[in-house]
């Protein structure tokens, strides 16, 4: 029984993710006990959360830290994240690299994922920022370019795999690290 609820819940999970809307982590355990008939208390969904958290490794690339702090010398720095999870901001806590975002926004936070424009209008109103003064990094040419350009953002994508390119970035790069040679 345990595994079709999961199941069912899932695909409910990622009929939402095809719109472009997010679920939450914390949502789709809740879901999960309430179908087992298990009352979905805090505590247990934080147990639950903190086991999820911490069954990630965390790392990040050699350049990373060398990168952003060029980048937060020139740059104001946000993150838009599709997660259904707090995981990005464990990351980067965990990773000690918070002091370099002003801004992290997680779908989960809004309820909309990339490529959505409300995900990254959204960003760009924290920083007070147009979508002119703005350049949105990313790694996924479906989510991050295609979403950046709705907005009338520049796009970077970083292309670590080679792959063909399905929409125009205005820059291509294999690793964040060339990233000091364009900004």
């Amino acid at each position: 029984k345990l595994i079709k609820v999961i199941n069912g819940t899932l695909e409910k999970m990622e009929r939402a993710r095809r719109l472009n809307r997010e679920v939450r982590i914390e949502d789709f355990y809740s879901s999960v006990l309430s179908k087992l008939g298990i009352p979905p208390e805090n505590h247990a969904l934080e147990y639950i959360h903190e086991l999820y958290l911490n069954s990630f490794k965390v790392e990040a690339f050699p350049e990373t830290e060398e990168v952003l702090e060029y980048l937060k010398g020139r740059y104001r720095l946000a993150v838009i994240s599709n997660a259904s999870s707090e995981l990005p901001r464990y990351a980067i806590r965990r990773l000690g690299l918070e002091s370099y975002f002003e801004v992290i926004v997680l779908s989960r936070d809004i309820g909309i994922r990339k490529p959505s424009p409300e995900i990254f209008k959204f960003t760009l109103q924290k920083l007070r920022l147009s979508s002119s003064q703005a350049i949105h990094v990313g790694d996924s040419m479906e989510k991050d370019v295609l979403g950046a350009k709705r907005v009338g953002m520049k796009a970077v994508w970083i292309n670590r795999s080679g792959e063909e390119a399905s929409v125009d970035a205005d820059y291509v790069l294999r690793s964040i690290s060339e990233l000091t040679r364009i900004l």
